[in-house]
């Protein structure tokens, strides 16, 4: 009988410790990319929108924004720093060899980073 009323102590006692405690949860920083958009503007000129979304993040932190491309039949200008708030950003390739096959890296910089790959054909 005894074994029992310590039983049923130690039963209640963690039911009672589980269902009263309060649980904390950690605030994250979360930059979550989208898709990369590439649009033909003119004879030798593409734009591609680099977006992005995330959490817990004010709108007027400044970004790093990077778009970088690994040959010489293309070059990119465009802005280096952007704010978390603004979602996007457009950087200019401009073309100068064509049916070339160019690999480039983008993404943003920040508390949380991501870093994509891309390849196309001029």
């Amino acid at each position: 009988m005894n074994r029992l009323h310590i039983l049923i102590f130690i039963l209640f006692t963690f039911l009672f410790v589980t269902a009263f405690s309060k649980e904390d949860l950690v605030p994250v920083q979360e930059i979550n990319p989208k898709p990369l958009i590439i649009k033909k503007v003119g004879h030798n000129k593409l734009i591609a929108e680099v977006t992005w979304d995330g959490t817990l993040e004010n709108d007027n932190v400044p970004v790093r924004t990077k778009f970088r491309c690994f040959s010489d039949a293309v070059t990119v200008k465009g802005p280096k720093h952007a704010l978390f708030g603004d979602r996007k950003v457009n950087f200019e390739i401009k073309v100068h060899k064509k049916n070339v096959n160019v690999k480039c890296r983008y993404g943003v910089q920040d508390g949380s980073t991501f870093i994509k790959r891309i390849r196309f054909q001029t």
